[in-house]
């Protein structure tokens, strides 16, 4: 009896231990901002879902781990559930010249401009539907900022404003593999076959630099009706 007694009263102990309240605060910092293109000082256009990510790593600790914050489409980022500390951030894999890493204090509201080149920049862009509303072409100008080569540029569609490679309906692509002239025009022809027509779809021109772990650069996301 006695030892039932006291297996008892350990099992009370440990459920009585598990109810006990966590002890450790919650997040009490924000962390936002944009990626901006220092020569026009526009926010540069990033993918969803396979666009950089910003690595941020709390210091003080042993070992920290490497932690990512994504991009949103329109080059803005943003995490409300921060510890305030001293973090170490750098953007990487992304769709711009390299940003060296950066030690910087995060508390309260913090708010990071990041300041760097995109690779190429997507000008001029307008859409046309053809006269049997069957294809769509994009015409459009590309801007370089480093010597290698465009690789290939791509036009997508989605209901979703975020389109891009990673949030797309139809697409189309094109192999470039050439150093660009800014003056020249290019163009795409997407069919339509897999849009609904009678509504607005939001289209984006893509172009991908030949950089190993570069992304695709964009336009900003243009709202058209078939």
């Amino acid at each position: 009896m006695k030892t039932n007694i006291l297996y008892i009263l350990a099992i009370v102990a440990i459920l009585f231990s598990s109810c006990e309240l966590d002890n450790y605060e919650a997040p009490n910092a924000k962390f936002f901002g944009s990626i901006i293109d220092t020569e026009t000082n526009e926010r540069i256009p990033q993918d969803l879902i396979q666009g950089a990510v910003i690595e941020y790593i709390e210091m003080g600790f042993e070992n920290p781990p490497i932690q990512q914050l994504r991009f949103k489409a329109d080059g803005t980022f943003r995490n409300n559930l921060m510890f305030a500390g001293t973090y170490q951030v750098q953007p990487v894999r992304g769709n711009f010249k390299a940003v060296l890493a950066e030690t910087i204090e995060i508390s309260g509201e913090t708010e990071y401009t990041i300041n760097t080149i995109p690779y190429i920049r997507v000008n001029d862009v307008t859409l046309e539907l053809n006269a049997d509303n069957s294809r769509i072409t994009a015409t459009f100008k590309l801007e370089q900022t480093v010597g290698e080569p465009v690789k290939s540029v791509m036009l997508v569609a989605d209901l979703n404003p975020s389109v891009g490679i990673g949030i797309r309906t139809a697409s189309k692509g094109k192999s470039i593999r050439k150093v660009v002239d800014p003056n020249e025009e290019f163009s795409i022809e997407l069919k339509i076959t897999k849009l609904e027509k009678g509504k607005d779809y939001f289209f984006r021109v893509c172009a991908l630099i030949d950089v190993p772990e570069a992304k695709y650069n964009f336009c900003e996301a243009i709202r058209f009706g078939i």
